[in-house]
C-alpha cells in the first residue's frame, strides 16, 4: 500500500485500527511517564485534547507524606511495572512501605496536616487505579483524533478509476489525444472507426470538392454549411469535455488518496514517536503528500481551444495522485516527549485540514470553470446542427443542381453508422461513469458543493451524446430522404436510387431519434462569475459563442 493508491472501501476501520495502536502507544509512554511523576512528587498532564470534567478527577494522592514514603521506599511494583515493558495488565501493589525503621523498631513520618506520626507498614496503593486512569485518558486522546481525521470511508477508488477510463473510452472514440505533458499510464480507446468515417463527411471527403462537385442543389448547399461543418467542433469539444471530466474524477480520487494515506503516515509515526526505542528519523516514506497544484492543474487542463477544422482534441489527462497536481512530500518529525508528540500531532491535523480545504476549493473551482465553458459553447458546436430548427419553406432560389445518388446515400449511410457508434458505444458508458456516484461525495460521505455539479454535468454530456447521436440519425434521414427527392427528378437518378436501395442495410432512425435531436437544456446552470451580481450571471447558453451557424433551409427541399 505504500505510496500506492488505497482501494479499502472500510477505510474507517483501518483509521479505527491505527487510532488503536496510537492509543496503545500513547498508555504505555503516558503511564511511564505518570509513574515517574508520581516518584518525584510533581505534577503531569492529565489531557491534551480529551474532554474533561470541569472539577477535574478523583486520584489517588500520591503527593500524600505517607503514601510517598511507600513511593520512596516501596518498592511499588506499578511503578516498576511501568517503568519496565509494561508486560500483562496493570498489577495490584500491597502498598509496603521498606523504609529504614529508628531505634525503637518505629517508623516516624509527618503527615498532611503537619503532625508526626507513627507510620504503618503499608499503605493502600492507589497506583493501579491511577494507570487505569491513563488508559482511559488516551483512549479519549484517541477518540478526539479520530473525530479530528477525515474518514473517507467507503469511497470506492476502483469505481473512480472505472469512470475514468469510461471517460477516457468516450473522448478518445471522439478523437482525444494525450497532451505531451500528461500524466502516464492512461489507456486510450481506438478512435480509428469513428474518425473514418466521419472522415466522409468533413475534411477532404465533406465540406470540399469530393462529394460536392457530385452533389450541388439546396439540400447539398444546407447540409455543407450546417450540418456537415458542426461536425468536426461537436468531436472536439465533446472529447474536450469527456477528458475534462476525467480530470475531476482525477481530483476527487487524489483528495480521497492524499486524505487517506496522510491519516495513516501522521498516526503511524506518532505512535513510533512515542516509543522511546525506536529512532525517530526525517527520511520517511513520501506517503503524506500534499497537492498544492490542483486548482492550476484544473484550470489548465480543463481547457481546450476551439477547431478550425481538426477532429477531437489534446488534454493534459491528469491521473489519481499524478505528478500533473504538484505533489510535495510532507515530513511527519515528532519528539520524543509526549506532550511535544501530541503537540505535533495536532499540528499535522490542523494542517491537514487546510489542506483539504483547499482541495475541496480547487475541485469546486475546476468543476466551475468546465460549466462556464461548456455553458459558452453554442449547441452547433458541442451537439451538431440542429436539424429540428429549419424553416419549413427553404430556399427555392437554388433551382441548378448535380448529383450522383449513390455519393449521397453514402453520406447518409455514414451518419447512420455514426448515429449507431454513439447509441450503442458512447452512450452506454455513461452509466459506467455514474457507477461511481457514490464514491464523489466529501470526508463524511455527503455530498460537498462540488459533488452534486459533477454528477450534474455528467448527466448533461450524457444528453449532448444523445443529442448528437440523434442530430445523426436524423442527418441520415434527410440526407436519404434528399436523395429520394432528387431520384425522382429523372429515370436514371431513379435507377441509381434503386440500385442502391436493394443493399441497403441500415435499418431506420429509432423512433426517439427525434426527441434526442432537440437541444439540450442548459436552463439550470449560470455562468459563474465570482462577486458578479445576480443579472450578469443570468444569461442564455451559448450566447458569447459567435461561431454557431444559423438555421436557414430545409434540408430535404
Amino acid at each position: 500500500m505504500a505510496g500506492g493508491i488505497i482501494y479499502d472501501t472500510n477505510f474507517y476501520a483501518a483509521l479505527e485500527a491505527e487510532v488503536n495502536a496510537f492509543r496503545k502507544a500513547l498508555t504505555k509512554r503516558w503511564r511511564k511517564e505518570v509513574a515517574a511523576a508520581c516518584w518525584e512528587n510533581r505534577e503531569f498532564r492529565t489531557a491534551f485534547h480529551r474532554y474533561q470534567a470541569p472539577y477535574g478527577e478523583d486520584l489517588w494522592d500520591y503527593w500524600d507524606p505517607i503514601n510517598r514514603l511507600h513511593l520512596i521506599y516501596g518498592p511499588c511494583e506499578v511503578v516498576e511495572w511501568a517503568e519496565g515493558d509494561q508486560q500483562s495488565g496493570v498489577p495490584s501493589c500491597p502498598g509496603r512501605i521498606n523504609a529504614p525503621l529508628s531505634g525503637s523498631g518505629l517508623l516516624f513520618a509527618t503527615d498532611r496536616y503537619g503532625n508526626e506520626v507513627v507510620a504503618p507498614s503499608e499503605v493502600t496503593c492507589g497506583m493501579n487505579s491511577i494507570m487505569q486512569h491513563v488508559e482511559y485518558w488516551a483512549h479519549a486522546e484517541g477518540s478526539a483524533v479520530l473525530g479530528k481525521l477525515p474518514q473517507f470511508d467507503r469511497h470506492d477508488q476502483r469505481a473512480i478509476e472505472g469512470a475514468q477510463q469510461a471517460l477516457l473510452t468516450i473522448g478518445s472514440t471522439l478523437g482525444l489525444e494525450s497532451a505531451v505533458d500528461s500524466d502516464a499510464g492512461f489507456t486510450l480507446a481506438s478512435n480509428t472507426d469513428l474518425i473514418n468515417k466521419v472522415a466522409k463527411l468533413v475534411g477532404e471527403n465533406g465540406e470540399n470538392a469530393g462529394w460536392y462537385t457530385g452533389w450541388t442543389g439546396l439540400a447539398a448547399t444546407t447540409f455543407k454549411d450546417g450540418f456537415f461543418a458542426s461536425i468536426a467542433p461537436t468531436l472536439h469539444n465533446q472529447a474536450g469535455i469527456a477528458a475534462s471530466i476525467h480530470n475531476l474524477y482525477s481530483a476527487r480520487g487524489t483528495i480521497i488518496q492524499e486524505m487517506r494515506s496522510g491519516s495513516l503516515k501522521i498516526l503511524s509515526d506518532a505512535g513510533k514517536a512515542l516509543d522511546e526505542t525506536k529512532e525517530i528519523t526525517t527520511d520517511l516514506n513520501p506517503m503524506w503528500q500534499t497537492f498544492q497544484g490542483m486548482g492550476t492543474a484544473l484550470s489548465i487542463a480543463g481547457a481546450w481551444n476551439p477547431p478550425v477544422a481538426a477532429i477531437g482534441a489534446s488534454v493534459q489527462l491528469i491521473g489519481i495522485m499524478g505528478q500533473n497536481f504538484a505533489p510535495k512530500i510532507k515530513q511527519t518529525v515528532y519528539a520524543h516527549d509526549v506532550e511535544s508528540v501530541i503537540t505535533a500531532l495536532w499540528g499535522h491535523l490542523d494542517e491537514q485540514a487546510d489542506d483539504l480545504f483547499s482541495r475541496e476549493n480547487d475541485y469546486n473551482n475546476g468543476i466551475h470553470a468546465l460549466r462556464d465553458a461548456v455553458f459558452g459553447l453554442h449547441s452547433f458546436n458541442l451537439e451538431l446542427y440542429d436539424l429540428t430548427e429549419n424553416t419549413a419553406t427553404g430556399n427555392r432560389d437554388s433551382r441548378e443542381f448535380h448529383i450522383r445518388i449513390d455519393d449521397v446515400l453514402e453520406l447518409a449511410d455514414t451518419c447512420f453508422e455514426c448515429a449507431a457508434i454513439y447509441e450503442k458505444q458512447l452512450i452506454p458508458k455513461i452509466a459506467a461513469v455514474q457507477a461511481a456516484d457514490a464514491s464523489l461525495a466529501t470526508a463524511d460521505g455527503s455530498e460537498g458543493s462540488a459533488d452534486p455539479k459533477v454528477k450534474a454535468m455528467v448527466v448533461e454530456y450524457g444528453e449532448y451524446l444523445r443529442t448528437a447521436c440523434g442530430r445523426l440519425y436524423l442527418a441520415g434521414e434527410q440526407i436519404k430522404a434528399a436523395a429520394q427527392f432528387y431520384a425522382a427528378t429523372d429515370a436514371e437518378a431513379k435507377a441509381a436510387f434503386d440500385s442502391v436501395m436493394t443493399d441497403w442495410d441500415e435499418p431506420p432512425a429509432p423512433g426517439q431519434a427525434r426527441d434526442w435531436a432537440g437541444d439540450t437544456d442548459r436552463s439550470g446552470w449560470k455562468v459563474h462569475i465570482p462577486g458578479a451580481p445576480s443579472y450578469v450571471n443570468d444569461t442564455t447558453p451559448g450566447d458569447n459563442d459567435t461561431s454557431g451557424q444559423g438555421y436557414e433551409t430545409e434540408a430535404t427541399r
